[in-house]
């Protein structure tokens, strides 16, 4: 068995490298975006990720991401392992655990101190990163409230669908809402940009703006389907924008249910408590940490990472 860099992986073996990624995530991480965003940014690590080859075939793989996260002590680049992933025929035989080891390795190496990942508690991988050393140091809040039968309502004529051109209005509201936030509070510059022209993003589809004179003054990033519409972003200036951009997904979404989660949830709480959501401060999904190297307890990596201050910000475009 091998263990790959992206630019060592032949072309030959992406049908290969898609089906992990598929099988596990129900995606496909594919060759032009990860160009497009090594090309654009410095979000993605000089070799991308490692993947395990055997007899030609890809059987597990891990991309590795360089993030700026915003810590109590000051900001810094940490790693963002995403795709964690193994065939199921090779499950249980050590490939997760070998390419992780050829990561951390490699970021250590970089002058990187931490690595984060997200992932289900409820799987057995969460098993493995806790016994390399990983603790849970963040679960994302979820509200949900299913409505009463829609009724005819007034149309909101200040929100309306995203368009492309309004991309870098959105990077710039949202580095306005993050100033003086702890966690994800900065993204690479062109972030809405170059996840649109990656396919990763559809303005027209998944992005609502409000505006005000003009110019945006909110947005929200939505995943809609007939029965729900989920929204882990929303950002806005001010607690009264906050409100009415919510107000405005609540009449989209009809008869709909509707989902608040991540860091949206502490932002509207008073909001959705009188709107009578049900809350739970915590899901399945979440994030890890890890000290590289060190074995810390969940506690004390949670004060380093500062995910208890309500300061701190993880919003849906902060997955990876």
């Amino acid at each position: 068995m091998r263990f790959l860099t992206f630019d060592e992986l032949p072309e030959s073996t992406d049908s290969g490298r898609a089906l992990v990624n598929l099988a596990a995530f129900g995606s496909v991480a594919e060759r032009r975006g990860i160009d497009l965003w090594r090309r654009r940014t410095s979000a993605l690590s000089d070799y991308v990720g490692v993947f395990a080859v055997e007899h030609g075939i890809v059987v597990g793989q891990t991309f590795v991401f360089r993030i700026p996260f915003a810590f109590p002590h000051g900001t810094e680049i940490v790693s963002g392992l995403a795709g964690v992933s193994t065939r199921l025929d090779r499950a249980r035989s050590g490939i997760a655990h070998r390419i992780l080891d050829e990561v951390h390795r490699r970021e250590r190496e970089a002058g990187i101190g931490y690595c984060t990942l997200w992932t289900n508690r409820s799987w057995g991988a969460h098993r493995l990163y806790e016994k390399i050393g990983y603790r849970d140091i963040y679960t994302p809040p979820i509200a949900v409230r299913v409505p009463d039968p829609p009724r005819k309502s007034a149309s909101d004529r200040t929100v309306r669908p995203g368009r492309r051109t309004d991309l870098p209005e959105i990077e710039a509201l949202h580095a306005r809402f993050a100033e003086g936030r702890r966690g994800f509070a900065s993204r690479v510059p062109g972030f809405a940009r170059v996840a649109a022209a990656a396919g990763e993003l559809r303005p027209k589809e998944q992005v609502l703006v409000m505006v005000d004179n003009g110019r945006l003054s909110g947005y929200a990033v939505v995943d809609a389907s007939r029965n729900r519409i989920v929204c882990g972003e929303l950002v806005a200036l001010s607690a009264a924008r906050r409100v009415s951009m919510a107000r405005s997904l609540e009449n989209r979404a009809g008869g709909a249910a509707v989902v608040f989660r991540d860091s949206v949830v502490p932002d509207l709480d008073m909001w959705l408590r009188r709107r009578s959501y049900a809350v739970a401060p915590a899901g399945w999904f979440g994030l890890m940490g890890w000290e590289i190297g060190r074995t810390r307890s969940s506690s004390a990596l949670v004060r380093e990472f500062g995910t208890e201050d309500p300061r701190f910000l993880c919003m849906s475009g902060d997955r990876f």
